[in-house]
């Protein structure tokens, strides 16, 4: 375990090969154990049930990239997830990132921490480079700081931050509150009681049941296409701000009885830089 801290803040960071997240849907670098913040637990476990094999056995902010080649790939073949390797397609079934694939070459990991940062570089031979650093930048604040490039081949897609923040395990309900700097728009999955967009955010009439989920997968500005990379989700007082550099090609949205996460989705190509900040206020 990894930990970065300053008189304040707190992250603990599992390393891409310890076993905790043995997963092929996200991005197997940075995957937080907890961060706290003046000792309050702003990220951990939010699942029931741990599995290292499981598609969601993680905590914090959470990435994955889409699939390269899968749909290219014949049953048997190989396709790539950054973050993770070369993983084996099976058959002729769609893709799922639910589903738990091969994984037929890990890539090779390079890991190097100082007290208030850490650098992850995963290579995979032949296919890419990428680099994602964490850095602790005040009392209140964190970025994610990444670069990728291809090696013979334009290696592109989308990535997208799934912020499993948890606010000490509190319950999803009308104290968590999801704000954008507009107004936003979108179609919910089916007819919803228990969650309404607003004209400045998201907001929960109930405390979601234990089991019970609502998803939105088209978050976008009122009357535009896309968002601006900007975020607060609160707890009560606490809360965090999420600011990326980079457009938003896609949002959604998504909660369940724990957790209520926007993951914007943003572009990479080769030569691509793109930093998330974070930070973290009480009002």
């Amino acid at each position: 375990m990894i930990r970065l801290a300053n008189k304040s803040l707190e992250l603990l960071l599992h390393e891409p090969q310890d076993g905790y997240y043995r997963g092929t849907r996200f991005d197997r670098s940075g995957i937080a154990g907890g961060i706290s913040w003046h000792g309050i637990q702003m990220a951990g476990s939010w699942f029931s049930r741990y599995d290292p094999f499981a598609h969601d056995a993680v905590c914090g902010p959470a990435e994955e990239f889409c699939p390269i080649g899968f749909e290219q790939a014949s049953p048997g073949d190989a396709f790539i997830k950054i973050g993770v390797g070369l993983l084996r397609r099976p058959d002729s079934e769609p893709y799922d990132r639910f589903r738990l694939y091969e994984l037929v070459d890990p890539g090779h990991w390079e890991v190097e921490a100082s007290p208030e940062t850490v650098v992850f570089v995963h290579r995979l031979e032949n296919n890419y480079l990428y680099c994602k650093e964490i850095v602790l930048c005040g009392p209140d604040c964190f970025q994610i700081r990444h670069s990728f490039d291809s090696a013979g081949s334009a290696l592109s897609g989308l990535v997208y931050n799934h912020n499993f923040w948890t606010f000490g395990r509190m319950e999803t309900g009308p104290s968590r509150r999801v704000d954008f700097p507009f107004e936003p728009d979108g179609h919910w999955r089916q007819e919803y009681d228990s969650v309404a967009l607003t004209p400045s955010g998201i907001r929960f009439s109930r405390i979601l049941g234990e089991g019970e989920s609502v998803y939105m997968g088209d978050i976008h500005r009122k009357g535009e296409e896309g968002m601006p990379y900007c975020i607060s989700l609160s707890e009560g007082s606490l809360g965090v701000e999420i600011k990326g550099d980079v457009p938003v090609l896609h949002t959604v949205f998504w909660a369940n009885h724990r957790v209520a996460c926007p993951e914007p989705y943003n572009a990479f190509y080769p030569g691509c830089c793109w930093t998330i900040t974070y930070r973290i206020y009480e009002k």
